[in-house]
């Protein structure tokens, strides 16, 4: 086994935690649909990081080269998905409480920790691509991890609905372009 594939079985481990528990929690949600209002921001954020998910585990490959590693560099990446693994955790309340939950108010009750916690998740993406891949270059994915800090930033700040109807678009807007990048075959 080499290095990568004991870095990637951890982060394989922590990665499919946090997705599980995302589709744990749509999954109450379809079981509580008459017991929950949803909110179409809300719901757009769910997809985001289901796609969010996956792009950072397709985004992993792209270390397969790196020929040693240090306990900082390894702690550096798996700081990703345990980001992700926390917005997760944060995302959708527990509905099997059987009273009615409005995903409206529970979304700008728990905005800017879910966008702060997806924010440090990017910048710990930046960061890891800077330091360990030594790429400063402007390649497709550290563009779209920059816009999307960008984007995130006034959702962290402003409670404003129009700020955050502006801010999933975009971010759906940018998820799309970078899917496109995905669909570009992965190879050695």
């Amino acid at each position: 086994m080499s290095l990568f594939e004991f870095l990637v079985t951890l982060y394989s481990i922590v990665t499919g935690l946090g997705l599980t528990l995302l589709v744990r929690s749509l999954g109450q949600m379809l079981e509580s649909r008459r017991k929950t209002r949803l909110y179409w921001v809300h719901t757009c954020w769910l997809a985001i990081m289901l796609v969010s998910y996956v792009m950072v585990w397709f985004q992993l490959w792209s270390y397969r080269h790196v020929a040693s590693w240090t306990l900082l560099e390894g702690l550096l990446m798996l700081s990703v998905p345990v980001s992700l693994y926390l917005v997760s955790h944060l995302a959708v309340p527990e509905l099997g409480d059987g009273s009615v939950h409005d995903m409206r108010a529970y979304y700008y009750d728990h905005h800017r920790l879910l966008q702060g916690l997806l924010a440090l998740a990017v910048v710990l993406s930046t960061v890891a691509a800077i330091l360990i891949l030594d790429r400063w270059s402007p390649e497709p994915w550290l563009t779209v991890r920059l816009v999307a800090l960008a984007v995130l930033v006034p959702g962290i700040v402003s409670r404003r609905p129009q700020v955050h109807a502006v801010q999933v678009v975009l971010l759906l807007v940018l998820l799309g372009f970078a899917v496109t990048e995905l669909r570009r075959p992965i190879s050695e």
